[in-house]
């Protein structure tokens, strides 16, 4: 770690783009001008709306459509620090690294299917409240209070800080005008309708947002591949230059390629079900959570899976792959996708893109933080220091937790040096836990013991991993935390007293959540999980269909 790496990617970007750097002009000025008063604006409608009670000010008072849901979920997926690492992995790995994403839309499809319906019969505020829900006493509200500094505080912060590293990489090796003046513009725009407006202003900022960027990426990747000579000339020019299997899907089953081999099958044997979101994840049950109903909540999600992994996707691949002719002996290879953009892009097209590329950046900063000042105000503030003050002074507190947050995450992104390398490490770090996130739902012996003893081991052994054998490869990373970690919960449970059967039966009379594992809670078997996962498969298999026949369609 090294401080001042916000500054740093501007120099780095200034050296290794040597002729490609650009001075925006007027005209680029102009456009991002532009689009940064109209989200602002959009922002600001919804004040008082917002500031009505901390159920509106969080969750938009449980009443937001699945179209709206889902396009917000797509685009606060859609950070500018994704095709920055996904420019990254495709630049190292080929298009089979790619699969470091790709693995994310079992899991997505999984909680539209089986969980989606679960979190909005909850009819909690946050994914931690629930714990109490299920668990009940004394461990139950230490778990709730220790949830909500790990995601609201140490999660959020850090997933902000690598978003706000992401988007200097990016303005670094795209212009020379001053980085943190860009980033101290932007993101006090988007503090100001953030506090004002609540998450009624996060959703509807999303919406257009996310298609902003989307015309965003589909220009510059259009311009990527014609500057190279078109998709036929993309393909031939990776080949003549050795570097044909950056095409391959799959990374090839051969004795000389056992490590991409295994990081590939650790993607969709593992990764998709030991992680934070395996269950849903807190930005995405926010959304769950404010739906106008259970089948609003899984058509949203369900929309979020298609257009998130096989929709916008695309265009960061191709960019990614024309940048390996653009500039082939780049070691950055997170400073690709900014340079690629000063190379192509005439005036006024890349004010277009770079606004995008803000307004992701937007998108992913008003998220959290209103997502993170949900943890603190919800099952902190609100649960254990001031539990019977005005619906108003929780708004407000809320808003004060908001510049905190903000705060902590730009100290942090002061100290990364990579983006692909934290989205990775915060992964492994959760790795351990998510098991128990799932099982948690259809077994009725995992307790509030279950989930401290996996959150605190995952986050050791990762953490030591991290520091002691940080050259290990990511799937060795990844299943060494999920092998010591089970060591750790699973006698933690069955060795910790069960919870109260009173507690048990509310929560399945509430929840519904089916399956023999309640049997000897409900006294009788409820429909299980087993309809939902097959139409789960059929859904996974319309969605690699579609997702590969686009990429063979366009690289033959």
């Amino acid at each position: 770690m090294h401080s001042h790496s916000l500054q740093r990617p501007h120099s780095e970007g200034r050296r290794a783009c040597g002729d490609h750097m650009r001075h925006l002009s007027q005209l680029d000025i102009a456009v991002v001008a532009t689009y940064l008063l109209l989200i602002f604006s959009a922002g600001m409608l919804l004040t008082r709306r917002a500031g009505r009670s901390v159920t509106d000010f969080f969750i938009g008072g449980r009443h937001l459509p699945w179209w709206l849901l889902g396009i917000s979920m797509a685009a606060t997926n859609f950070s500018i620090d994704t095709p920055v690492s996904l420019t990254h992995f495709i630049r190292a790995e080929g298009i089979a690294g790619v699969w470091f994403f790709w693995a994310s839309a079992i899991s997505a499809l999984l909680v539209a299917f089986l969980f989606a319906r679960l979190w909005r019969r909850s009819g909690v505020l946050t994914d931690a409240e629930i714990i109490e829900q299920r668990y009940g006493g004394r461990p139950a509200a230490a778990l709730r209070l220790f949830k909500g500094f790990y995601f609201g505080v140490l999660f959020n912060a850090f997933i902000m800080g690598w978003v706000f590293l992401a988007v200097a990489k990016v303005l670094g090796g795209l212009t020379d005008l001053p980085v943190a003046w860009i980033l101290s513009g932007a993101t006090a725009l988007v503090v100001v309708y953030s506090l004002a407006a609540g998450f009624y202003g996060v959703v509807i900022t999303d919406f257009i947002q996310y298609f902003i960027a989307l015309a965003g990426s589909v220009t510059l990747a259009v311009l990527a591949v014609r500057e190279v000579g078109g998709l036929g000339a993309l393909v031939t020019g990776l080949e003549r230059q050795g570097l044909g299997e950056k095409l391959h899907f799959v990374p090839g089953f051969g004795p000389d390629n056992l490590g991409p081999v295994s990081v590939f099958l650790t993607y969709v044997l593992v990764q998709w079900w030991a992680h934070k979101y395996a269950d849903g994840g807190g930005k995405h049950i926010q959304r769950m959570l404010s739906a106008r109903s259970e089948q609003d909540a899984f058509a949203a999600t369900l929309l979020y899976a298609f257009v998130n992994y096989a929709v916008q996707v695309w265009p960061w691949i191709l960019t990614a792959l024309a940048s390996l002719l653009l500039f082939e002996e780049l070691a950055d290879h997170e400073q690709a996708y900014a340079l690629t953009m000063a190379r192509v892009l005439p005036a006024g097209l890349l004010g277009l893109v770079l606004a995008s590329l803000i307004g992701a950046f937007m998108s992913t900063i008003d998220t959290h933080l209103n997502l993170g000042a949900s943890y603190i105000i919800n099952d902190i503030y609100r649960r254990f220091v001031r539990p019977t003050a005005s619906e108003r002074h929780y708004v407000r507190m809320s808003r004060l937790a908001m510049l905190a947050l903000l705060a902590i995450s730009i100290a942090l992104a002061l100290n990364m040096n990579s983006v692909a390398g934290a989205w990775k490490f915060l992964l492994t770090f959760a790795a351990g836990a998510g098991p128990v996130w799932i099982i948690r739902w259809y077994w009725w012996r995992v307790n509030a013991w279950s989930e401290f003893a996996a959150m605190i081991a995952s986050g050791v052994v990762a953490s030591w991993i991290e520091l002691a054998h940080g050259d290990w490869l990511y799937s060795t990373k990844l299943i060494v935390t999920i092998a010591v970690t089970a060591a750790v919960w699973i006698p933690a449970t069955l060795l910790t007293a069960p919870v109260d059967g009173e507690r048990l039966r509310a929560f399945s009379a509430t929840i519904r959540p089916g399956g023999p594992g309640w049997r000897r809670v409900s006294g009788r078997m409820r429909a299980g999980p087993g309809p939902a996962l097959a139409r789960w498969l059929l859904a996974l298999a319309a969605l690699f269909g579609l997702n590969f026949g686009v990429g063979w369609w366009l690289l033959r």
